[in-house]
């Protein structure tokens, strides 16, 4: 007995009971939502803000902010003071090639102060630095 196909109410053909292209849609939607809330809580729970930053790196951030927090070494991921500024407390940390990671070292654990763009970093060198 042959099947006919027949017009679902979203305007797809096809045979069968439901649409199988709304419903994997409707699944990738949802997995989509569900990514994106479990980034925005990580992302909240972070110790720095890091809306501003592209997800990519704000990801790789808080992996970073993880390694140290963990016992890493800042030199481990290219970190250097700021002994040229006279700030050697304060650590400068690349994420990627346009994005920095900013510390203080006050002998115990790093205390993470804020993630910026490498412009922005720039223009706080020029200035008066970290206080």
């Amino acid at each position: 007995m042959p099947v006919r196909k027949k017009t679902f109410s979203c305007g797809h053909n096809g045979k069968g009971r439901f649409c199988h292209r709304c419903a994997s849609e409707e699944q990738r939607k949802h997995a989509m939502l569900q990514a994106k809330t479990q980034r925005i809580q990580r992302l909240a729970q972070a110790p720095i803000p890091l809306d501003d930053l592209p997800p990519e790196i704000a990801e790789k951030t808080l992996e970073m902010i993880a390694s140290l927090q963990h016992g890493a070494s800042y030199m481990d991921f290219m970190g250097k003071r700021m002994k040229n500024m006279g700030q050697r407390h304060i650590i400068s940390i690349p994420i990627g090639r346009r994005y920095r990671l900013i510390c203080k070292d006050d002998h115990g654990p790093l205390e993470f102060i804020e993630a910026i763009s490498h412009e922005e970093y720039n223009n706080r060198l020029s200035g008066n630095g970290w206080v």
